[in-house]
């Protein structure tokens, strides 16, 4: 492909053969002014989504990039950073766009429109748009919690970093931001990095917006990495990250995010076991210092039936 792309769609994917043609479909359906180039990670799927991969590419070949893998690298310990190692240092877009192969987009006119806002307003870093959350399981979709900071009619609106974190906007698949404002050494700071940190790192690096319309699917599947799991595997899974957030940021809303997981763990835990629940009863009352709330869970904790002694 001779034509420098003015964005790189990047997409990780695994074992995501029923759901991995609507996402490329998505990405093949914009209709844009300016030249895209879509770029693959396929992270040694399992289930055919290597032979999707390849016959949308031999249809594509100026446009897709793919890379597989022999090994899962998740399970290597990559994570959050899949993304910055496997596909945004091969992009060559001014602007990265994000789209696991779960998810899909269903607006045509959702990079023109991002695009064009984004060449019009040089101090924005980042930009989003509202997406639909679709059940698998039932088939039912619900709107996303944009509604809050949207009235009618409304285009979009600024977003903050307090705004972000108060209420996690929107998902990553509504995400296009600047390749310079982005730095690959954000994720350095972190063991636990997530599109959490990337985003409060790009709202930090500029400004960021948010358009009213409605332009993807976030799905939700037994077979998502974070979209149906347990509760405590949430906790598992989410108290160290948020820890690490709180302590490498000091925000408030880090704080309140903190705390809200750590509250998470104590109902989880309390029916189950006594001195974890208690553990972080403790560690919440640290880090809000709520003598009140200190209060109930020990409570709570002592009232619940205990079914193991760890």
């Amino acid at each position: 492909m001779s034509t420098t792309p003015l964005v790189s769609i990047c997409c990780l994917t695994y074992n995501h053969a029923p759901f991995l043609r609507d996402c490329l479909e998505g990405f093949l359906a914009q209709q844009t002014t300016f030249p895209i180039e879509i770029l693959i990670h396929d992270d040694a799927s399992t289930d055919g989504t290597d032979a999707i991969i390849r016959q949308y590419t031999a249809q594509h070949p100026d446009i897709i990039f793919p890379l597989y893998e022999t090994e899962n690298q998740y399970s290597r310990g990559y994570a959050g950073k899949m993304d910055i190692v496997f596909n945004y240092s091969r992009a060559r877009g001014k602007y990265i766009a994000y789209c696991e192969g779960d998810d899909y987009w269903t607006d045509p006119l959702k990079l023109q429109r991002q695009v064009d806002f984004m060449e019009s307003h040089p101090d924005y870093s980042v930009c989003f748009h509202r997406c639909k959350r679709l059940n698998t399981r039932t088939g039912k979709t619900v709107n996303d919690r944009c509604w809050r900071f949207l009235s009618a009619g409304q285009e979009g609106t600024d977003i903050t970093v307090d705004m972000y974190l108060s209420s996690w906007i929107t998902q990553p698949l509504t995400m296009l931001f600047r390749r310079d404002s982005f730095d690959p050494r954000w994720q350095q700071r972190y063991r636990h990095y997530r599109d959490m940190h990337e985003i409060y790192h790009l709202l930090n690096a500029g400004r960021g917006y948010l358009f009213a319309f409605f332009g993807g699917i976030y799905r939700l599947h037994a077979g998502g990495i974070a979209s149906q799991i347990s509760q405590a595997e949430y906790c598992r899974v989410s108290l160290p990250m948020d820890r690490e957030f709180y302590h490498k940021t000091h925000h408030p809303q880090a704080r309140r995010i903190y705390g809200a997981t750590l509250q998470n763990c104590v109902n989880v835990y309390a029916p189950i076991s006594r001195c974890r629940a208690t553990y972080y009863a403790i560690v919440e009352f640290a880090v809000n210092r709520r003598y009140k709330t200190f209060g109930k869970n020990i409570i709570k904790i002592f009232k619940s039936r205990k079914t193991d002694g760890k």
